[in-house]
């Protein structure tokens, strides 16, 4: 795993800043409060990490390659806080701004067919029978450093909290360009005001193809206790 001065080097190597242009960097004093965290990034251009912290360092490593999710993320969390700085009150705002941070997946889609299968929970139709136009038509994204760290031993109820965006001239190889592409696109999601925790959807991860580590193909979708189907059917 990089090092903390790994890491600062790296985001110096990428200029990596806030919208308004302030430096970040990253340090191992951490203060006390989820909402004193977020301000130390946005007054002081301090990401806090625990060197060695598998969970910290997964963070910092979305920062540098997914900057203005990460700063719009923040930019939330400052300007819809509650309460004192150590306070864990949360509005609707900033309760989806976390779940994105946490355990979030950005599914870049421009087929709003396959999309409206997914926030229905129509596990089948989407995974099984829309199989082929999934792999030609999703490219997803991890962004919630939580999530990652559980992709690090995954299991059937690992699930994601997606944001859908727009694919763009983002291709499938996810180069450079493309995560830039899909990185602005997730951050001017993230800004519209009347952003909330409806806009994620939860999706297991093992459905997406490629990700079943258990190799169960269509048996997987009988696992109710995580393909749920929704309330809304």
């Amino acid at each position: 795993m990089p090092t903390l001065v790994q890491l600062d080097q790296w985001a110096r190597d990428e200029a990596l800043a806030l919208d308004n242009g302030m430096p970040l960097r990253f340090v191992t004093s951490i203060p006390s409060g989820a909402l004193a965290y977020e301000q130390a990034i946005a007054q002081r251009g301090e990401i806090g990490l625990r060197p060695g912290n598998r969970h910290d360092i997964f963070n910092a490593l979305v920062w540098l390659a997914l900057p203005r999710t990460k700063c719009a993320l923040n930019a939330r969390h400052v300007a819809d806080a509650v309460g004192p700085a150590a306070s864990h009150a949360r509005t609707r705002v900033r309760d989806a701004a976390t779940l994105l941070d946490e355990s979030g997946l950005l599914l870049a889609c421009d087929d709003d067919a396959l999309i409206a299968l997914l926030r229905r929970h129509a596990w089948r139709d989407l995974f099984v029978d829309a199989r082929q136009r999934v792999q030609a038509a999703f490219v997803p994204v991890v962004v919630g450093h939580g999530l990652l760290d559980k992709l690090r031993a995954p299991f059937r109820g690992v699930t994601a909290q997606v944001l859908v965006v727009s694919r763009g001239t983002a291709t499938a190889s996810l180069d450079a360009a493309s995560v830039a592409v899909l990185d602005a696109a997730a951050a001017a999601c993230i800004k519209v005001p009347s952003w909330h925790p409806g806009e994620l959807t939860p999706l297991p991860v093992a459905g997406l193809p490629g990700w079943d580590t258990e190799q169960l193909g269509e048996r997987l979708f009988d696992d109710v206790s995580v393909f749920r189907p929704s309330v809304l059917v």
